[in-house]
């Protein structure tokens, strides 16, 4: 994925203090909002401080095949409104 593109779904996660759920070609995890700050977009890779700085991840933005703004919305439903951008490679 492009620096920019991620750049600013980061940016929309952290305007909305919404979840970021990213997916790699290992693992899908998703950055809570109080996270979503300690998020570092670099030319190679994303990185974040989780879990009040008990652990730091380190994705490379090649292997970054979706990104997915997750707000929380109220009522009974479980899941909350998706926004995502992805790519095919």
């Amino acid at each position: 994925m492009y620096k920019e593109l991620v750049g600013k779904i980061v940016d929309q996660a952290r305007e909305e203090a919404a979840n970021l759920v990213v997916w790699d070609r290992r693992d899908t995890f998703t950055v809570e909002s109080d996270d979503v700050d300690k998020i570092e977009v670099t030319d190679d890779y994303l990185r974040v401080d989780m879990q009040e700085g008990k652990a730091t991840v380190y994705v490379l933005l090649e292997s970054i095949y979706k990104l997915v703004v997750e707000k929380e919305r109220s009522g009974r439903s479980r899941s909350g409104a998706r926004t995502g951008f992805g790519t095919i490679s």
